[in-house]
């Protein structure tokens, strides 16, 4: 191919998840929920560990953890939480506990935990849809 005449190589975009309003080359966060513990099944309390494993600083975010319910035609959503998480420095780790409110068994729910880094901006200047 680099044997064609007028053949050019094209610069290769930098990936989303590292580019930010225009700002190439920046570190980013990037907030991974690491695990998370069933501490009190019966009131459906929960400790999660989150984790910023990019080379940036993550601002504030906002945590949600749905609890599903098994049923005859598929999952039924129990219960939906939300909860804070402080910006965190790169490598940086913490814990959040959250209370469903609801009895969680192991058998019988399914458990979904997202997180959301807080924009200044709205959807649509940011172009995403964040969870509300």
């Amino acid at each position: 191919m680099s044997g064609q005449p007028g053949y050019r190589p094209v610069p290769v975009e930098p990936a989303l998840s590292q580019v930010r309003s225009g700002e190439p080359g920046r570190n980013l966060s990037d907030l991974v929920i690491e695990r998370y513990e069933i501490t009190n099944s019966s009131r459906g309390e929960v400790k999660i560990v989150v984790m910023n494993k990019g080379g940036g600083s993550s601002g504030p975010s906002t945590l949600r953890l749905i609890v599903l319910k098994a049923g005859r035609l598929g999952q039924k959503e129990a219960a939906t939480v939300f909860a804070k998480v402080p910006a965190l420095a790169s490598g940086q780790t913490t814990f959040i506990f959250v209370k469903a409110g609801v009895p969680i068994s192991k058998r019988k729910h399914a458990i979904s935990i997202d997180i959301s880094e807080d924009s200044k901006y709205t959807a649509l200047e940011s172009g995403c849809f964040p969870f509300r």
